[in-house]
């Protein structure tokens, strides 16, 4: 058996510059005080952690698990489990309301640039995709003013993934083997679910709509190695 662990702990930080593209490329609400809008990166993950691991199961011939039987040992022998599971904090995202409000000819690509007013608490103890925070905790800013809600405040359900295999080995002669292998990625076929809709201008606002991973594949495979 062999097997790795890693855990990352971490931080990214920028004044804006990752994400989606306003001024000067940037997510600023405000171009003279770029200042204001330092916070994580769009691409900051806190924890990262992942473990992997591959097993020659103890069974069959020459192994300690033998049962004596050469036929038996036969079936039973040569098998190897491997899987990898991945885990990892949920990705920033920006709460944002459409139109110009604060009067700076500025937009972007993500249909926003002025961020919202915070008017209570966006957490929520149960989220779900027709609610993933408290959209009443939210307000759009007065005319010719920016919001104050932070850049990148929020996050997206956390990542999870189990792949899971199963190979077989069928020797033929010295040096040549017959290998049967079934595959599973995301075998517990969960889904993580995708960003919610931001733009408070959007019917939609706090709802998820999509997912951020693949479902459940399985795949079997015969390979000749020689």
């Amino acid at each position: 058996m062999s097997y790795l662990l890693s855990y990352t702990w971490g931080k990214s930080i920028d004044i804006s510059c990752s994400g989606w593209a306003g001024v000067e490329g940037c997510a600023n609400q405000n171009a003279y005080n770029v200042n204001a809008d330092k916070s994580v990166s769009a691409y900051d993950l806190t924890h990262i952690f992942s473990t992997s691991v591959v097993y020659e199961l103890p069974f069959g011939r020459g192994k300690p698990l033998a049962s004596g039987s050469r036929a038996l040992d036969y079936i039973i022998g040569n098998w190897q489990t491997n899987g990898i599971l991945s885990l990892h904090s949920g990705i920033p995202y920006t709460l944002g309301v459409s139109g110009d409000i604060a009067n700076t000819g500025n937009s972007n690509s993500a249909g926003f640039y002025e961020r919202l007013n915070v008017v209570g608490d966006p957490h929520l103890d149960n989220p779900s995709t027709g609610q993933w925070f408290n959209v009443k905790a939210f307000a759009s800013p007065a005319a010719f003013t920016f919001g104050n809600l932070g850049r990148n405040t929020l996050r997206s359900d956390w990542g999870k993934n189990l792949d899971l295999s199963l190979f077989r080995e069928f020797p033929i002669r010295e040096g040549v083997n017959l290998q049967f292998r079934a595959e599973s990625f995301n075998l517990t076929n969960t889904p993580v679910w995708g960003t919610p809709v931001a733009n408070y201008s959007n019917a939609n606002f706090g709802r998820v709509l999509s997912i951020a991973n693949t479902p459940r594949q399985l795949q079997f495979a015969l390979k000749l190695r020689f």
